[in-house]
Order: C-alpha cells, then structure tokens, then sequence
C-alpha cells in the first residue's frame, strides 16, 4: 500500500472520480414502480394535497400519469421526505432506498479504498459536474441507471467520451465497471465509442473490485505504465491531428488540377502506358497524402517519443491479442478490395501488377486453393507490351500459428483475409511459373469464370516476389510483419500424490491468446499471453496450494514458485514460451526446478496419469489452439 500510495504522488495521480447512479440526488421517474405510484396517490389525505399543492404548485391541478413522469416532481418528493407522510412515501421509495443503500455500501468501499491511497475522491451520478474535468482516475459504471437499458450504457458512454475528449495528450485512466453479467460483452463497445486508449481502461466487475487488493494490483500495473501510456496517447493524437492537416494541405494541392491539366496527362502519358485517369490520381493521391503526413512535425515528435518506451517492461494485457494485428498486417500488404473496382471493365477485371487470382477446376462451382500472382511487369501489363501474362503460382493454405514464420523461404504472403472464409496465407511455388496469352486470360477471368481476382498486393511487396523469381536478388527491404495473436485456451493442472492430473482451483480463464514472432535468427517464437485477471488468480491458486496435495517429485518446484516473483512476471510479460507444434515444453527456475510443463495440442484431463518430468512441476498449462472463424 505505502509502494502504490507513494507510486500514484510519483505520477501525480492525485484525484479520482467515481462516475455512478448510486450517486444521484434523487430516483429517476422510471426508476419507482408503478404499482408504488398508485398506492401513493391512493393514500395521500386532504391535508396532504395541500402539502404537496405547497411545494409543488399546480399539483391539485396536474394529471396523476404527468406526476409520475416528472423529475422535478420525484425532486419535490425525495427533497421533502421528512415532511410528507411516512406511510405514503415509504412505500413510493422504499424499494429504491433499499436497493440503492446496498449498491451504494458497494461502491463506497471503492472510494474508500481510494481515499486510503491518499487521492481525492469524487463521488458523481449521472448528470456531469466540474469535478470530474480534472480527475486523473475514472471509475465509472457501464449503465448510468438502474434499469441498465441500452441508453443508461449509452449515458455512460458519452460521459466517459466528454471527459477524455480534450485530454488527448494527456487522459486519465479509466476503470471501467458494473455489477451487470453483461460487462464483458459490452467492454469493447464502450472503450471505442468512448474513445479510450487500451493503455489506460481496464475492466472489472464491481464484486472482481471489492475483493482484498485488486483494485490496488490494477492501479498499481496502470501507474507503472501510465507515462509510456501517455507517450501512447500523444502519438496517437498528433497522428489524428496531423491526418487532418496533412489532408487539408493535399486538398489544397488537389483542387488546384484544372481539367486541362488532366487532359495533358492523359495525353502525354496515359495513353501510352495505357492506364486510367481515375486509377492513376489515386496512386498519386496515395503518395501525396503520405508525403503530407511525414511533413508533420508533431507527428513525427511523437514517433521519436514512442522509442523512450522500454518495452521489455511491458504489462500483461488486460485483453488478450485478438485478431485485430492479423487484419493490421493484411491492410499493409493488400490494398482494399473497393480499389479494384477502379481497373474493371464493364465489371471484367482489367488485369495489373500484383494482382492475385484464384483458380476454379473446370466443371466445379467452387474456387478451389489454387491461386497465381500477375508478375509481368506493371508497364508492360498497362501498355499491352507483353504478348504473354506471367503468373506465379501458389496455393491457398490455413492460417494457423506455426505457419507464422519471417524465415527467408517458403516464399510467402503472410496473410490474406477472404469473405466469408476468413484467415489464409499463400505459399508461392517459384519452380512453377505460367504464361497466359491475352485473349486466353480474357476468356477465363471474371465472375463465375475460372480465374477471379481476389485481392491485389500493394507494390512493394508484390515487387519481392517478382525479384525473387527474376533475379534472386534477395528481399527488397519492407516493413516486417508485426508478431499476431493466435487465440488458444487454457486450463490448468497439478499432479497429485497418486501421478494424476488435477484441475487447479480458479475461475475459467477468459482468453488467452498465442503470440507468434521471430528470434534473432528468425526462428518462430510462440509465446503465450494471459490477462491480467488470469495472471493473478493463477498466482493466488499456487499459493494456497497445499504442499501434501501435489506429488512428492512437484514439491519442491511448488516451494520454489511461492517464493519467486519472477516466475509470475513472467506470466505478466508474456514470456512463457511454447512449442511451435504439439508437444510440451519446461519453464524452469531456480536450481534448475521445472516451475511449469507447458503442454501444447496433447491430451490431458482430469484424472489422467501423469508421466515423466512433467510430474515435477509446480503446474501444467494446457494450451490448445482454437480454429480462426471466417470473417463476415
């Protein structure tokens, strides 16, 4: 506590907020319940009319159905509790007093948790308050009302957005919070609509917070973080900023094309190579854009900025990898399907450099995984100067994490996400080169034809490939690709005094994802990455493991787990390294003791015998890899 107290002083975390409608002033109308309502009316005497015309002017006067309907009447109500009949208004509020008390007993434990941690602490409900602005640390509820219907979710949204929207460079952390079952499903949602760094929110339902020190461990991970999080913050939003600039000084270059300077380039130039206008000034709007925004200070200020960050210390994330990096990388290297409606004819694709085709058996409906990629060279395509198509073969093959490899061969596209079928990667076959004349490639293109254009790769990469096949001079210099996430689940063992597995005693682990990258000598690593939420619950259950529950042969390992912290960072950082393939494979500590069997693709279930080493560890993390669904 005293660690995290002087931590939060040290980057100046200083002021929270606690964002929930336990904090209202008064009950919404919706909130009471209508049968309360008329039981209200029903027993309110003359005296009692009188009261209310007196506090309420116009009451006497006022349908019983708008009452019910108006704020500022509940306002009247709940202000004046005191001086209005008990039995009456004990029964209009009585539910909602009781109901709130508790959940307010709730969030109070929060705050005061927050408090001890020497921050200034704002209690808010639903409507916005200055005191919030400032806040360094937010805590608020996913539904900003009791009833949590979609507009309560969407109250909260915005309030969140408002709070953060002019704290770009600098925003405050977020915690994210609820007692709905709901919160899970819904916490992506509210983070890009609210329009929240990952490395600032986190997300915690509020029973997972009240729990002895996990509010501390999640503050104590976001502090730890929070200036690099901040350098995170910057560049994002000098990148957003500098976008809008870049594009208004391209705009400003743009309008100043006159139509005689187009028809000078069409005649001067794309006759002869045979191009169109549209599809040759979106390559150049392509270039020019890019130019704009390397022309930005600010943003390049920030990149610098980023290079401070010491990414070996880098957190557990709080969500597991998703796909998301996979679609990164496949937007890098393919240009986006809707552009090659700029290089068709009457709806027949027009073929260019770098186009990738996929093949159709004759006399079958479905394209099959044979594919082959357009390597002429682009003037000779656009020019018609090729009496021939070279096309390089390929096949379509299944992402999975093994497949994931910087090595030099097989040559390879690395990705390539296709409707409905989502995640697939292309193996080239450089011994298996094709030609095609013009007449025999335009009687097989096209929808429902033999070959159809699924894609087109973006030069630079598709240039590699054509100077692998042509001249073998090696790889022209690209951006590598960024190590994805694979998801994969995980359950977890130990072995008892009779050698069998025993599933260790922790909530269902959330996700879990495999990483994929390279050594420095290009090799695949696989590493496997658990949230924070898991991380702590896997440390908790070993430590309250008893040591005459485990085999004799895993006893000393499990005394020398208690004891190292270092073994749980390494859960926390994502260093537990896997086998690329099935099998299993030790993480050891100290004195050479196996900590962990990192068991991948194997059969295990509770009950089954366990053999050789894997009897030594401390625990025995079971990973199996989960199928890619195909994208809609």
């Amino acid at each position: 506590m005293t660690e995290l107290r002087a931590l939060l002083q040290e980057k100046q975390i200083q002021k929270a907020v606690v964002i929930d409608d336990v904090f209202d002033d008064a009950p919404r109308p919706d909130e009471l319940d209508h049968g309360d309502w008329a039981t209200f009316f029903d027993d309110l005497g003359n005296d009692d009319h009188d009261t209310l015309e007196a506090l309420f002017p116009g009451f006497k006067d006022t349908d019983t159905a708008d009452l019910r309907e108006s704020q500022d009447f509940v306002n009247v109500l709940w202000g004046n509790r005191q001086r209005l009949p008990a039995g009456p208004i004990g029964t209009l509020f009585r539910d909602y007093e009781n109901t709130n008390a508790t959940e307010r007993a709730e969030v109070e434990g929060l705050v005061q948790t927050l408090e001890k941690l020497g921050l200034t602490c704002a209690r808010i409900g639903r409507d916005p308050s200055a005191e919030a602005v400032d806040a360094n640390l937010i805590v608020i509820d996913l539904f900003l009302g009791r009833n949590q219907t979609g507009d309560d979710m969407e109250r909260a949204i915005a309030r969140a957005r408002a709070l953060v929207a002019e704290r770009a460079e600098n925003p405050p952390l977020v915690i994210l919070t609820s007692r709905s079952p709901r919160l899970n499903e819904n916490r992506d949602a509210f983070r890009d609509k609210a329009g929240l760094l990952g490395s600032t929110f986190r997300v915690a339902s509020k029973s997972d917070l009240g729990k002895d020190g996990a509010l501390e461990a999640m503050l104590l991970r976001l502090a730890h973080h929070y200036e690099d999080a901040k350098r995170v913050a910057g560049f994002v939003h000098a990148w957003d900023s500098g976008l809008n600039e870049a594009r208004e000084r391209f705009i400003r270059v743009l309008r100043r094309l006159d139509l005689s300077d187009l028809a000078q380039v069409r005649a001067l130039l794309l006759d002869f190579e045979g191009e169109r206008l549209g599809e040759y000034l979106l390559d150049v709007a392509d270039r020019v854009l890019q130019h704009e925004i390397e022309d930005d200070d600010d943003t390049i200020a920030a990149a610098l900025e980023l290079n401070k960050i010491d990414l070996d210390k880098y957190p557990a994330p709080h969500l597991t990898g998703t796909p998301d990096l996979q679609d990164l990388v496949h937007r890098m290297v393919f240009l986006h399907r809707d552009r090659l409606r700029l290089s068709e004819d009457n709806g027949k694709p027009v073929l260019q450099f770098g186009d990738v085709l996929r093949w159709k058996k004759e006399g079958e409906e479905v394209y099959g995984n044979d594919v082959c990629l357009a390597v002429t060279p682009a003037c000779d395509l656009v020019r018609g100067g090729a009496e021939r198509v070279m096309l390089l073969a390929g096949k379509l093959e299944e992402l999975q994490p093994r497949d994931w490899s910087y090595k030099a061969g097989p040559v390879r596209t690395a990705i390539i996400i296709l409707p409905e079928e989502g995640r697939r990667w292309i193996k080239w076959n450089l011994k298996d080169v094709r030609t095609l004349g013009w007449e025999e490639l335009d009687g097989l293109l096209g929808e429902g034809q033999r070959l159809i254009r699924i894609g087109r790769l973006r030069e630079i990469y598709a240039i590699e490939i054509q100077e692998m096949l042509l001249a073998d001079l090696g790889r022209i210099g690209r951006p590598a690709n960024m190590p994805v996430p694979f998801r994969v689940s995980v359950s977890l063992y130990y072995v008892d005094t009779a050698s069998n597995a025993r599933k260790l005693e922790i909530r269902e682990i959330e996700s879990a994802a495999c990483y994929v990258g390279r050594d420095h000598d290009s090799k695949p690593v696989h590493r496997l990455v658990l949230t924070e939420r898991d991380c702590d619950q896997i440390e908790q259950a070993l430590k309250t493991l008893e040591e005459n529950s485990v085999h004799n042969s895993a006893r000393p390992s499990l005394e020398a787990v208690k004891s190292d912290q270092g073994f749980f960072a390494r859960f926390e950082r994502g260093e537990i390294d896997m086998s690329p393939e099935s099998g299993t494979k030790y993480i050891k500590g100290t004195d050479n003791k196996i900590y962990a069997a990192i068991n991948r693709g194997q059969e295990l279930e509770e009950g089954n015998t366990v053999t050789g080493d894997s009897r030594k560890a401390a625990i025995i993390v079971k990973v199996t890899d989960i199928p890619e669904e195909s994208d809609e």
